[in-house]
């Protein structure tokens, strides 16, 4: 290629369109300059790669012609510089493709402007400063993409039967639940349409379950359909051929022939019989047989689970522009959590309660998590919010129902534990301390933070919550 032409290529908005059918850039009527390429491979041997590269341009893809027009989507989006171009397509796009891209081109009344203010967009992205991390350029190319969201796509091969390919497509590390999941806790996104509502298994959140009748007394699976009677003598219930003796009716409990109906036995509502414990019964009792771990559930304890197609939320769009860390501590903010002034007064009653009653007792705990910025250093924005993440999901699990959460600073959560006494506090704690060195095991970082706690035992009379929380506070420092 010419070296000029290189130059109208670098300095110019273009649409590079893959298609077999000769003259489809010309057919699509764009005002700006076009190149067309039958697939990735015809574009890499005519050596355009890395002069394309450095062009603001949008790609076109023309889904009649090409068979492999999904997985050419797909290398587009993972291409570690064309990922957070507009791609358009032409045809009939099926729902994983219109998941990966920005819609129909026919549908885009000004491509140069499109292209343009997209472009525009991606300078400023993230302070201006290069993308380190998956969150990153997914924030990026929600907030310069109006028309891309996170749409879910059913799959019966997914752990939650539903997945989100623009996740697949752009994942590094961990999982797309995982990723997902952290998403939604910083508040980085927000639910924008439910689509569907499954059901998980509580203990590995699949959604494969199998539904089956079992008998209510043992849990055998070996149940039938029969008929029974109930004698009236003795009250007797079980299964219609016990009742058969050389060709007359008569109980199996108190040899009782049984001549009429309605006066010396019915036939009651359980028609169903256990085969290894011969119980009879009207309904059987059903359980969800999870298919991955092999658990089983009552239907009552499986987790509801929204899904959702999801968009930037106000954080999520300053986090894209501005590209600071934001709030990585608002997962703690899911754990029962009350505002600070709710706390103190909370607090505040409590230690009120202890001085009229002297068997009230509670516990006051601080979370300091002042290694949080060691570890962005040293394990990146991405890595360092999975790990905060899953500390905040193990904190949960120890935190009861009736324990109160908030935060007075980022960094600073705050535990207050009623009805606790002081070794309970000192086992949590030591629990808390554990955790805060098991989340940074296997990395450089000996601990995430410290943990600091009192028993109302060691507060003074005079003390209120405010004096009690800043002199825990002035340990901290």
């Amino acid at each position: 290629m010419a070296k000029q032409q290189e130059r109208d290529i670098e300095g110019a908005s273009r649409v590079v369109t893959f298609s077999r059918r000769p003259g489809f850039s010309d057919a699509l009527g764009a005002t700006l300059p076009t190149d067309q390429f039958a697939s990735l491979e015809e574009l890499h041997s005519e050596g355009l790669e890395e002069v394309l590269e450095q062009a603001t341009l949008a790609f076109v893809v023309d889904l009649d012609s090409l068979s492999g027009a999904l997985e050419l989507v797909r290398a587009l989006r993972r291409h570690p510089v064309w990922q957070l171009r507009l791609i358009w397509t032409e045809g009939d796009a099926g729902p994983e493709i219109k998941a990966l891209t920005d819609g129909e081109f026919r549908t885009v009344d000004n491509p140069r402007e499109r292209i343009e203010s997209c472009a525009a967009r991606l300078a400023t992205a993230n302070g201006g400063q290069p993308m380190r991390s998956q969150d990153q350029v997914l924030l990026s190319l929600l907030w310069s993409h109006p028309s891309l969201s996170l749409q879910p796509l059913r799959d019966w091969s997914a752990p939650e039967l539903y997945r989100y390919p623009l996740l697949d497509a752009l994942l590094e590390e961990d999982t797309t639940e995982f990723w997902l999941r952290g998403l939604k806790h910083r508040r980085l996104i927000e639910g924008q349409d439910l689509v569907d509502r499954v059901r998980l298994c509580p203990g590995c959140r699949h959604g494969h379950l199998s539904f089956v009748d079992v008998c209510p007394e043992c849990d055998s699976l070996d149940i039938r359909t029969e008929p029974g009677l109930h004698c009236f003598s003795c009250g007797h219930v079980g299964p219609q051929r016990l009742f058969q003796d050389n060709g007359m009716l008569s109980c199996p409990n108190c040899s009782a022939v049984l001549r009429h109906i309605g006066e010396d036995y019915d036939r009651p509502l359980e028609n169903h019989v256990c085969g290894s414990c011969q119980h009879m019964f009207m309904d059987g009792r059903v359980l969800a047989r999870c298919m991955a771990c092999g658990q089983a559930h009552d239907p009552n304890e499986l987790e509801a689970f929204g899904i959702y197609r999801y968009r930037l939320s106000e954080a999520g769009r300053l986090l894209a522009r501005t590209g600071d860390i934001g709030d990585l501590y608002g997962v703690f903010d899911e754990i029962n959590y009350v505002t600070p002034e709710h706390f103190e007064f909370s607090c505040d009653w409590l230690l009120k309660l202890r001085q009229r009653h002297d068997e009230m007792r509670f516990g006051l705990i601080l979370l300091h998590l002042n290694g949080l910025a060691r570890v962005i250093d040293t394990l990146g924005h991405s890595r360092g919010a999975a790990l905060v993440d899953a500390f905040a999901e193990r904190v949960k699990a120890l935190v009861r129902t009736t324990d109160l959460v908030t935060r007075t600073a980022d960094d600073r959560i705050w535990l207050l534990l009623p009805q606790t006494s002081a070794d309970g506090v000192d086992v949590l704690a030591g629990r808390l301390a554990q955790l805060m060195e098991d989340s940074v095991e296997g990395t450089e970082l000996d601990r995430l933070g410290r943990v600091y706690h009192e028993s109302s035992f060691g507060m003074s009379e005079a003390e209120n919550a405010a004096a009690v929380m800043a002199r825990m506070v002035s340990l901290s420092q």
